[in-house]
C-alpha cells in the first residue's frame, strides 16, 4: 500500500510540474519590455519595424520576444539582457553585438560567410552562419566545437 501511494504521490508531482511550468505567452506593448531591452532595439535594429512583442511568463521568470516584421526576432531575459538573436537578411545579426574573437574567427575560417544566428547562456554562445554551419564557442569566445 505504501508504495502505490508513494507512486500515486510522485505522478502527481510529476502533473503539478507540467501544469505549472507551461509558459503564458501574451502580447505586451514595446514600452512594456524593460528598458534595457528597448535600448537595444533601438540601438541594434533601429531601421526594422516591430511586427510583435511577447511576453513568457512561466512559473518563476518571465522572458521577452520582438518579432520584425521580416522575420527577425530577438529573445530577452525579464532583466532585459539578450539570449538570442535571429535574423537572416542581408547582413546577418549585427557585428556590434558579436564577441570580437568569435566574429575573428568566423572571418578568418569562414570568409565571405555572416552570422544570421547567434544564442547565449551560461555556458557560452552557439552561432549559426548563413551557410547553416553551426559553432558553438566558450564565455571567452574559444571553440569548442562544430555542431550538426
Amino acid at each position: 500500500m505504501k508504495k502505490l501511494t508513494f507512486a500515486a504521490l510522485v505522478v502527481a508531482v510529476a502533473f503539478a510540474s507540467c501544469a505549472c511550468s507551461k509558459p503564458d505567452k501574451r502580447v505586451v506593448e514595446f514600452t512594456a519590455m524593460p528598458q534595457q531591452a528597448q535600448t537595444f532595439i533601438n540601438t541594434h535594429f533601429a531601421d526594422k519595424q516591430i511586427a510583435i512583442c511577447y511576453q513568457d511568463r512561466e512559473l518563476f521568470d518571465r522572458d521577452y520576444e520582438v518579432i520584425f516584421m521580416d522575420g527577425s526576432n530577438v529573445d530577452f531575459t525579464s532583466d532585459g539582457l539578450w539570449t538570442e538573436v535571429e535574423d537572416r537578411d542581408t547582413n546577418g545579426v549585427p557585428v556590434a553585438i558579436i564577441p570580437a574573437a568569435i566574429l575573428e574567427y568566423v572571418n578568418a575560417r569562414h570568409p565571405g560567410q555572416y552570422i544570421v544566428e547567434i544564442s547565449k547562456d551560461r555556458r557560452g554562445y552557439d552561432i549559426e552562419l548563413n551557410t547553416t554551419i553551426e559553432l558553438e564557442f566558450d564565455n571567452s569566445g574559444q571553440l569548442r566545437r562544430y555542431d550538426d
